[in-house]
């Protein structure tokens, strides 16, 4: 009889209105919470099989370098505090040599040339090349050396053809023999270049590091060797604390190994700003309900004020009201899950042609976040309604 008596005010329309809002912002925010730890547990069970990602780090060079009056070295501090970061697994240093070095052939099936050169060396662990030619020791005449992969590409591609010269693949480059001059400390000594693989993910002119260790202190004119580049292994390149931090400290590295963290900061971006768009729509359909069920119970007045007067507690008036919002609600809350399922659905299918699958339901965090939003909602909405219909 209350419902009948109180429900003539019912604003279907308002209603209506305020549940679509909600239904709107359910299926962004939890879709959106959905896809957040799906791709977290995907990363997180296929971890082992993502290689990790190498940076090469160095100053930024100033006006002050460039008049000598600094010099762009790594101190130790400055490397402790490199390693100290939580993208940063392993960080090592790069040597440089110290001594003056050049390289020459005298071949009949190449063309000769001289060109002065550098060496650098970092621990074996971070090369992409693996070869049971890459090592060296006191004594050996002959020095294995790695090259960039763009070395190779630039001289192919730029200038051989500039040049009339043959192209040369990486296979035939090995055949190449040439000498290595060192000179240094009043002494000089010779030794003869092998090439035995091309780098892709180091920019230099790499030895191993037992032989440029051995010449700087043989030939090099400093008492220890100097740190101008770091090379990072790390986990997670995407991190945007890496771009923070190089930006602070003014280093940098190559724009193209952070390219994919920049997509990140626009990734999480995105997603932050469309939870917020979706709390916010909730919030403003949640108070498109409140005061909707506010207002009604204003046009019912005089109604629920005689209801009282025959005996009715507010309790009992206000119980139509509070079950009305409840089977809304919950309506609303089972519908947009199914709308989540069918978006599921479809988006599983396009991840499993990447070669990855999604969970069969709902992560557990998901749905118990809904439960407690659901709750949340009912109880302040049916605290607004007890609290009205005793004021009256």
């Amino acid at each position: 009889m209350i419902a009948k008596v109180t429900g003539r005010n019912f604003s279907k329309l308002q209603i209506l209105g305020a549940g679509t809002g909600t239904l709107i912002g359910l299926v962004l925010l939890f879709s959106i919470a959905q896809f957040y730890f799906e791709m977290d547990q995907i990363l997180e069970e296929n971890k082992d099989l993502i290689d990790p990602e190498f940076l090469v780090i160095n100053k930024k060079i100033s006006i002050l370098e460039t008049l000598n009056l600094k010099e762009a070295n790594f101190t130790e501090k400055e490397i402790a505090d490199v390693r100290s970061q939580n993208w940063a697994n392993k960080v090592e240093g790069f040597i440089s040599n110290q001594f003056a070095l050049s390289a020459y052939t005298e071949s009949n099936r190449f063309p000769d040339f001289y060109t002065d050169l550098f060496f650098e060396a970092i621990p074996d662990e971070y090369l992409d090349v693996k070869d049971d030619d890459w090592t060296w020791k006191e004594g050996d005449n002959v020095i294995p050396i790695i090259l960039p992969k763009d070395y190779i590409n630039l001289y192919n591609f730029g200038f051989a053809p500039s040049q009339g010269l043959p192209q040369i693949s990486p296979n035939t480059i090995g055949l190449v023999n040439f000498t290595v001059s060192i000179r240094g400390q009043g002494k000089k000594a010779e030794f003869r270049g092998k090439i035995i693989g091309f780098s892709s993910r180091v920019n230099s002119i790499l030895t191993p590091w037992s032989f440029l260790n051995w010449a700087n202190k043989e030939y090099g004119n400093q008492n220890t060797n100097k740190i101008s580049r770091l090379v990072v292994e790390s986990k997670d390149p995407t991190n945007p604390e890496i771009i923070s931090y190089l930006n602070e400290n003014s280093y940098e590295t190559l724009l193209e190994k952070l390219k994919s963290s920049r997509l990140n900061i626009i990734l999480k971006f995105v997603i932050s700003f469309l939870g917020s768009l979706g709390i916010f729509i909730i919030l403003l359909a949640f108070g498109v309900f409140i005061l909707s069920f506010q207002l009604l119970i204003s046009k019912s007045t005089d109604k629920i004020r005689k209801l009282k007067w025959l005996g009715y507690h507010y309790k009992e008036i206000s119980k139509p009201y509070v079950q009305s919002f409840g089977l809304i609600i919950v309506s609303i809350f089972l519908l947009s899950g199914l709308i989540m399922l069918l978006l599921k659905k479809v988006f599983s299918g396009y991840v499993l042609e990447m070669g990855l699958e999604l969970s069969k339901g709902f992560d557990l965090r998901v749905v118990l976040g809904g439960i407690i939003l659901l709750l949340v909602m009912f109880f302040v909405n049916s605290w607004a309604i007890y609290w009205q219909t005793r004021k009256i």
